[in-house]
């Protein structure tokens, strides 16, 4: 039985979010992320991400070693540090280096969100904004249903919340933070088709039998350059399958099912 890790996001059954709960043990007021343990009785349904941290992801994790490799040879031992103390920090120095990443990449997600309901946002992400904009209009220019950050509850018991999706077609887009100028042609989509399609089916939207999705990635370190990539019908559809079948393994793995 597997309870450790339980830090992602959390939908109530109507499909608001619900990220933190009360904590008693940090006094009035006091808050603390959700956790298996103890907060089974709130019935909460895990996010769409949450499920599928039980699918290996051999790209992320090639990251991840790349960026620990790097911070070994770009680093410099101390005298007298001992291997495991070397080892240690060298890891700490790569992980703060991913956080940052990710971080980078949430401030341009916000600043995207935020154009789109007509808030402010900082100027300096402005090329990110108007490239990620740009890119949805020549992908999609009859579209102009676009809703931004809506969430959900499923039955089956997942929940989660769109960057962008139309309700008028069932397109669902999420934006993925990246670095470099993609010029060089590695491939950026791997198996975000199954994360698309677990949010078009958890805000009802598979309802023709052609609806397609799609990924736009924005560089965190090139601003104004973005990629994207259409996930076809059959992509959503494949995608879907396999997302049932990670459902069904959490739910195991966790003993836990939030069916309703």
């Amino acid at each position: 039985m597997s309870f450790d890790g339980e830090s992602g996001h959390w939908y109530t059954r109507d499909g608001a979010p619900c990220y933190e709960v009360p904590a008693k043990s940090k006094g009035p007021g006091g808050m603390r992320g959700v956790d298996l343990r103890w907060d089974r009785h709130l019935k909460l349904v895990p996010s769409v991400t949450t499920v599928l941290s039980v699918i290996a992801k051999p790209a992320l994790t090639k990251w991840l070693v790349v960026q620990g490799i790097l911070a070994a040879m770009t680093g410099t031992r101390l005298d007298g540090e001992t291997d495991e103390a070397y080892i240690e920090r060298t890891l700490s120095e790569s992980r703060q280096q991913v956080v940052d990443a990710a971080n980078e990449g949430t401030r341009i997600h916000d600043a995207i969100e935020r154009h789109v309901v007509g808030k402010p946002y900082p100027e300096r992400y402005t090329p990110h904004v108007n490239a990620t904009l740009a890119e949805i209009a020549r992908l999609f220019p009859d579209v102009t249903d676009w809703v931004s950050e809506k969430s959900f509850a499923h039955p089956l018991g997942f929940g989660g919340k769109t960057d962008l999706h139309s309700p008028s077609t069932g397109i669902v887009i999420d934006y993925k933070g990246r670095d470099g100028d993609f010029s060089d042609g590695k491939k950026l989509a791997w198996e975000q088709n199954v994360q698309l399609t677990a949010y078009q089916m958890g805000l009802r939207l598979r309802c023709t039998p052609n609806q397609i999705c799609a990924n736009i990635f924005v560089s965190r370190t090139h601003p104004g350059i973005v990629a994207s990539h259409v996930w076809s019908a059959d992509d959503i559809a494949y995608g879907w399958r396999k997302f049932e079948a990670a459902l069904a393994y959490w739910k195991v793995e966790k003993q836990y099912d939030a069916s309703f």
